[in-house]
């Protein structure tokens, strides 16, 4: 990343979490398996688990500009454009980045293009604590329905109520899932594994009534 300061805020992983994201089935060749990517890139420095989930992004959502049909035509476009996105990481302020890169933009443009810039939308990140007694309380669920304990690791998304609600009711955010790595999330032919799912539903069972023995203690 080019950006200035981008990283400046950015929360180091600790040898506790690291050692907890080790343990995750997540392998660069199953990644790129599951992707169908000819070849895999990233931070150096970082495994591929860290880099999904710990280290912060910048997408390149969508850009346009000039003829795009059919043939050739040698003319030179009037207008371009791109959509840009990040993914943010504790400690990181949206704001902050966006006039961070806003700035490194205009640095780089040369005086015969007019630049503008429009920020959209923003969220907060948000981070969950794995030792807090109801996300203990869901690792015991887990291990109830499924045979086996989970695995911690941190995820990229886009959720930003989840920092809102932390914030504004000062209550500990729980998040789990039953998907599969090739479930397609949100994508074409999505699914949903059925014995995952029943197992899901076990889970949330035994999840209510161990939440309810953590509150009272």
């Amino acid at each position: 990343m080019q950006v200035p300061g981008f990283y400046e805020h950015v929360q180091t992983l600790g040898p506790e979490e690291r050692e907890l994201l080790a343990r995750a089935p997540i392998s660069d060749q199953i990644v790129q398996a599951l992707s169908g990517a000819p070849a895999l890139a990233g931070e150096a420095g970082y495994s591929l688990i860290e880099r999904l989930g710990s280290r912060p992004t910048f997408e390149i959502h969508g850009m346009g500009g000039g003829y795009s049909g059919a043939g050739i035509k040698t003319v030179l476009p009037a207008t371009a454009w791109a959509k840009i996105g990040f993914r943010l990481v504790p400690n990181q302020d949206p704001d902050q980045i966006a006039e961070l890169v806003a700035a490194h933009l205009r640095a780089q443009c040369p005086p015969t293009v007019q630049l503008e810039i429009d920020q959209l939308k923003d969220s907060k990140p948000a981070l969950v604590d794995y030792r807090h007694p109801m996300v203990q309380a869901a690792e015991r669920a887990y291990a109830a329905a499924f045979g086996v304990p989970p695995v911690y690791v941190r995820g990229g998304g886009s959720l930003p109520i989840v920092h809102d609600l932390q914030t504004t009711l000062n209550a500990p955010a729980v998040l789990i899932g039953f998907g599969l790595p090739d479930d397609n999330l949100h994508a074409p032919n999505e699914k949903i594994h059925l014995p995952g799912l029943y197992r899901g539903i076990a889970m949330a069972i035994h999840y209510l009534a161990l939440a309810a023995e953590a509150h009272k203690q």
